[in-house]
């Protein structure tokens, strides 16, 4: 590359690094009643994927897994030790799934109605801004737990299914 070329090349990046910079200064904040209708969506989201897990996910590895137990008695006993661990695996992740789902139903539920009466709040100016937004972080550490405890659990019986599968398959 001659000279030149690299001095275009290098106006060229010098330029497109301050059209950018320029962009990022000139987007505004997002407003607090923009950031709780976006929490509020998180958790809505959150909800529904819950009620998949319940509804469809849970169920289907539930079955899988029992399908599999059942195949134990069986297979030859040098084939239990491959299974067995996985099978223990999904078995756990069903019973800690059955123990905590009605308690994030819950703070899902809670949480709706909290960001509702956030939102009622912060628009009739009945609380002041610093108030809104220390109400709102807590909203949001309880959101973010709970997103992750439900990606937790989609990734967990997604993985489940796919090892319970291969064994079902394996053994027809």
């Amino acid at each position: 590359m001659d000279t030149r070329s690299q001095t275009k090349k290098h106006h060229f990046t010098i330029w497109a690094f301050l059209m950018l910079a320029i962009v990022a200064c000139h987007q505004r904040p997002a407003s607090t009643l923009e950031r709780i209708q976006l929490l509020k969506e998180q958790v809505e989201t959150d909800s529904k994927a819950l009620q998949d897990l319940e509804n469809e996910a849970y169920p289907r590895l539930d079955e899988t897994f029992r399908h599999c137990d059942s195949m134990l008695q069986y297979m030859d006993s040098t084939q239990w030790d491959k299974h067995f661990d996985q099978l223990n695996l999904a078995q756990a992740y069903l019973r800690q799934f059955s123990a905590v789902k009605d308690d994030m139903r819950q703070k899902m539920d809670y949480s709706l109605v909290q960001l509702d009466r956030l939102r009622n709040d912060v628009e009739s100016q009945y609380i002041s801004d610093s108030l809104a937004m220390a109400y709102f972080e807590t909203e949001t550490k309880v959101a973010d737990t709970l997103h992750s405890r439900v990606a937790y659990f989609q990734d967990r019986f997604a993985n489940s299914q796919k090892a319970l599968s291969a064994i079902k398959k394996a053994r027809h």
